[in-house]
């Protein structure tokens, strides 16, 4: 399995827009390959607000056909791009217990309206 951690720094003024825009991403479960993906916001006492991300993969094959033919029609149809102050992403290749991890970490306030499961 393939898993992908994008990272999101949004300012204050452009958190709703944010949100909007990622609850957008529901094309993903129609996409070869796709598992699930699920996000929200980390908790943090001041700075940018950091949205998380994790999106599950089957394979990097999979991931790989899916950016390269997929990605960037969804990504600039909900024009998220405009609202992100700064983007990081990491790609693991790891196993069930890595992947539970990261979808229930206690320090991020997941959004209902970010999850996406393969249909």
């Amino acid at each position: 399995m393939l898993i992908k951690k994008i990272i999101c720094e949004v300012d204050d003024a452009n958190a709703e827009e944010f949100a909007k825009a990622q609850s957008q991403w529901g094309a993903l479960s129609h996409v070869n390959g796709f598992i699930k993906q699920a996000g929200g916001w980390q908790k943090t006492i001041d700075g940018p607000l950091t949205a998380e991300i994790i999106s599950v993969w089957e394979s990097r094959a999979a991931y790989d056909h899916f950016m390269e033919n997929e990605h960037d029609s969804i990504y600039d149809g909900n024009e998220q791009k405009a609202v992100i102050h700064s983007i990081e992403v990491t790609l693991y290749e790891e196993d069930e217990p890595f992947i539970h991890d990261l979808l229930h970490n206690s320090d991020i306030q997941y959004e209902p309206d970010w999850l996406v499961l393969k249909a």
